[in-house]
């Protein structure tokens, strides 16, 4: 199969045809699957017709990838996700004053963005201690009522 990050050159039929040849599958059954006409797939895979959006979402379908890579030929490229690490003076403020997961998880999320932002300008803020990340969702998310 196509490797991820490429970009397939070449036109949307010409990638159908393709994906269809590296499935080992006949322009009957792909026309099947799809439920357009082998006339009409044909006439796509040579470039002589110009599919709607509809079968163009079938074909992605059928196919199993992408409507941007049948019309670009540009895959899906997204960074691994990358685990959530709560640093553990974060934790402990969490933990102390009952703070929802999605409370945390959105400080540390700011507080990312912060140092983001300092980082380009040549200021990047350090490790914090559990009173300056209970001092910040004070700041950030109001005065903490549940002790």
């Amino acid at each position: 199969m196509t490797h991820q990050g490429a970009i397939v050159p070449g036109s949307l039929g010409r990638r159908v045809a393709k994906l269809r040849e590296e499935l080992r599958w006949t322009q009957k059954k792909l026309a099947d699957q799809a439920k357009i006409s082998v006339t009409f797939l044909s006439e796509l895979e040579n470039d002589r017709r110009m599919p709607g959006a509809e079968i163009v979402l079938r074909l992605a379908e059928v196919l199993g990838v992408s409507v941007d890579y049948l019309l670009t030929g540009r895959l899906d490229v997204r960074p691994p996700a990358q685990p959530l690490v709560i640093p553990a003076e974060l934790q402990q403020a969490a933990e102390e004053r009952h703070w929802t997961v999605a409370e945390t998880v959105d400080l540390l999320k700011a507080d990312q963005i912060v140092i983001a932002r300092r980082g380009r300008e040549g200021l990047v803020s350090g490790k914090r201690s559990k009173n300056e990340w209970i001092d910040m969702h004070d700041r950030w998310f109001g005065r903490e009522t549940r002790k």
